[in-house]
């Protein structure tokens, strides 16, 4: 795999990074032993003699990537082989058919899938909303506020939690969201060239289409309409995404220890990105994205903290994602199925305390 395939997961629109716990104070053949929902000790996996694990991302994803190449994993007893598909649906189908063991899909997804009779558990929780969502206009059209999107078309891609999010944002800035004209599209990437075509008069984008058409030589002349702050709508506890499993898979007490390590693996390297400035952010997102952060926001904080996803690290949090998913059925009620218990989807891997800083165990050439 590419990096280039890696482009714009960690980039999609804000990140938040992470903590661990005493639960991790130790790693490798010191880690104190886990516990598992029904109270079963889960042994740590010796780092010496790594699980090879086949974990499914999604497209334009760095974060395993990264968690890989700095060691995360490896310190945790994993050997991680990473492969992507295009989005959350066919990852989750790609484990039901044996293909992976590990993979991510956003939470409705997976909702969905075990509404259909899927068997799948969440093993780690990766994301909450961004803080915030931009909206896209031209610069110069006639769209001055939010009020003017009233019988205005927005393009937004095809993922049920799109839809919820932009509905969200209209109804907090004041327009009624049955009052606007949805437009699919299925590549965010396609939607810059169709309102500055005229084919759309807003699109609900990523805070990189926001920065890359703002002021920039040769791009096009865009502007961010409305107050973007997602918490007017959404709890930013709640888990958006996450990596899942299936059931048959958790049976072998070796795969239970996979789920705690891989969840701890994870997080601990997002707790130690979090606390990178923009100057050591340059070269990875560089690397791994082909993102220029200094050309694109000037280093200003308020900016690159939006171009990172808001990554999660401490345990899942019920109550704050069962008002997500509440949410999600009522602002697209024929996209999420109802009547799914999370408490019955989610395993102990993921309710583990946020890990302590600790520094990568590699440093990738």
């Amino acid at each position: 795999m590419t990096t280039n395939r890696r482009r714009h997961r960690w980039l999609t629109s804000g990140v938040a990074l992470l903590a661990v716990s005493t639960m991790l104070a130790g790693c490798g053949n010191d880690s104190p032993a886990s516990a598992d929902p029904a109270g079963t000790a889960v042994p740590a996996l010796d780092p010496a003699n790594p699980v090879t694990v086949k974990v499914i991302n999604t497209s334009t994803a760095f974060n395993v990537a990264l968690a890989k190449d700095y060691g995360f994993f490896r310190k945790y007893g994993l050997d991680i082989q990473e492969s992507q598909l295009a989005n959350g649906t066919q990852v989750l189908a790609a484990l039901q058919g044996g293909s992976g063991e590990i993979g991510y899909a956003d939470l409705y997804a997976g909702i969905n899938a075990k509404a259909q009779g899927f068997d799948i558990k969440l093993v780690a929780n990766n994301n909450t909303n961004a803080e915030e969502f931009p909206i896209l206009v031209k610069a110069d059209g006639p769209i001055k506020s939010p009020a003017d999107l009233a019988g205005r078309s927005i393009a937004l891609p095809p993922v049920p939690q799109h839809t919820v999010n932009l509905r969200g944002f209209l109804k907090s800035n004041g327009v009624d969201p049955n009052a606007v004209k949805y437009t699919i599209v299925q590549s965010q990437s396609a939607a810059p060239q169709a309102l500055a075509g005229g084919s759309v008069d807003a699109f609900f984008g990523q805070w990189i289409q926001a920065y890359s058409n703002e002021g920039q030589p040769g791009a096009y002349d865009f502007r961010v309409l409305g107050d973007p702050d997602s918490s007017k709508w959404s709890n930013l506890k709640a888990t958006t995404a996450a990596f899942w499993v299936t059931g048959d898979w958790l049976k072998d007490p070796k795969n239970q220890a996979v789920a705690y390590a891989f969840d701890k693996a994870l997080h601990a390297s997002y707790v130690w990105f979090k606390t990178l400035k923009p100057e050591q952010l340059q070269p990875i997102l560089l690397r791994y994205q082909k993102t220029d952060l200094q050309k694109i926001t000037g280093n200003d904080p308020k900016k690159v903290h939006n171009l990172l996803t808001n990554t999660q690290t401490g345990p899942f949090d019920f109550d704050a994602t069962q008002s997500w998913y509440q949410l999600g059925l009522e602002y697209a009620p024929d996209k999420i199925q109802k009547g799914v218990d999370l408490r019955q989807l989610v395993y102990g891997s993921a309710l583990q305390p946020a890990p302590e800083l600790i520094q990568p165990p590699e440093n990738p050439s």
